[in-house]
C-alpha cells in the first residue's frame, strides 16, 4: 500500500484524488485509502491498474449512463468488483456543430446550463435514487477502497463526495476546498478539450462556455445548497429524506470511514 496521499499517481485519468485526512466534528477524521473519487477509467494502462490494486482499491462504483459505459468502459484491475449506477441517463451526445449553435453567442450559457444541473442532481427523482443506492453499496460494501468516478469526476461525483463529506461530519469549508480543486485538476483536461474543438472554428466566446462546462465554480455548489435548503430545510433532513439514512445509517457509516 503506498503512502496517505491526496492526488494519486495515475498517468492516464484526470483528478484522481483520496479523501481520506479531513478532520470531523467529532474529534475523527476521514480515512485514507477508502474513499477514491475520479474521472473516467478508460485509459488506464497497466502501471495505472497496478497502482489502483495496490492502493488498496476493492471496488469500482461508476456514475456514469449506459450511453457513457458502452462508448468508453471502465478498464478495471483484476480482482476488483465492479458496480454500474448511473445518476441520470444520457439520451446523446452533442455534436461539434450543434455546442457552436449552443455556446458561440452567449458566454454566461455554460454557467446557467451547469447550475442547473446541479440543481437538477437535487431535484430529480432518478438522481436521488441513484445517490441513495450510492450510499447503499458504501454502507454494505466497506471492505477495502472505494473508487468513485463519472466522466471528469467533478459533478456527478463532486456532488457524491459532497454529500458524504456532509454525512461524515466534515465541516463545510474542507467539504467545498475538495469540491472546488476539481477545478484545479481539470485544467489538462478542459486545454484538452478546447484544443479538439478549435478544430471547428469555435470563437472565444464558445472556448469560454466549453471551460464552464468543464470545470466547477462555488456557484454551481451553490445553486445544488440552496436546491438543499428550498427543498429539505438543512442539511439533516436532506442526509435522511433525500439519501434516505436512518441515524443508525450515519452512526455505521462513520465508523466505517472514519478513524476510531
Amino acid at each position: 500500500m503506498t503512502d496517505n496521499e491526496r492526488l494519486l499517481k495515475i498517468k492516464n485519468g484526470y483528478n484522481f484524488r483520496d479523501i481520506g485526512g479531513y478532520p470531523t466534528k467529532d474529534g475523527r477524521t476521514t480515512k485514507w485509502h477508502k474513499i477514491i473519487r475520479s474521472g473516467n477509467l478508460a485509459e488506464l494502462d497497466q502501471a495505472d491498474k497496478d497502482y489502483l490494486k495496490s492502493y488498496g482499491i476493492t471496488n469500482d462504483i461508476d456514475l456514469r449512463s449506459k450511453m457513457e459505459r458502452d462508448s468508453e468502459p471502465d478498464l478495471v484491475p483484476d480482482g476488483v468488483k465492479y458496480s454500474k449506477n448511473p445518476i441520470f441517463e444520457q439520451k446523446e451526445r452533442r455534436t461539434a456543430d450543434v455546442m457552436k449553435n449552443l455556446y458561440s453567442e452567449d458566454p454566461t450559457v455554460g454557467k446557467l446550463h451547469m447550475k442547473h444541473v446541479y440543481e437538477n442532481l437535487i431535484e430529480s427523482p432518478i438522481a436521488r435514487n441513484s445517490y441513495r443506492s450510492l450510499f447503499q453499496i458504501l454502507l454494505h460494501d466497506s471492505d477495502g477502497g472505494s473508487l468513485i468516478h463519472c466522466s471528469q469526476g467533478k459533478d456527478r461525483t463532486g456532488m457524491g463526495i459532497v454529500m458524504l463529506l456532509f454525512v461524515l461530519g466534515v465541516d463545510e469549508k474542507d467539504i467545498q476546498e475538495n469540491y472546488l480543486d476539481s477545478a484545479k485538476q481539470m485544467v489538462p483536461y478542459v486545454q484538452k478539450k478546447i484544443k479538439e474543438y478549435e478544430r471547428y472554428n469555435i470563437n472565444n466566446i464558445c472556448k469560454e462556455n466549453i471551460t464552464s462546462l468543464y470545470t466547477v465554480s462555488i456557484d454551481y455548489y451553490n445553486a445544488a445548497m440552496s436546491k438543499i435548503k428550498e427543498l429539505y430545510g438543512n442539511m439533516d433532513n436532506f442526509i435522511h429524506e433525500y439519501l434516505g439514512l436512518s441515524d443508525q445509517d450515519v452512526k455505521k457509516l462513520r465508523d466505517e470511514y472514519l478513524t476510531k
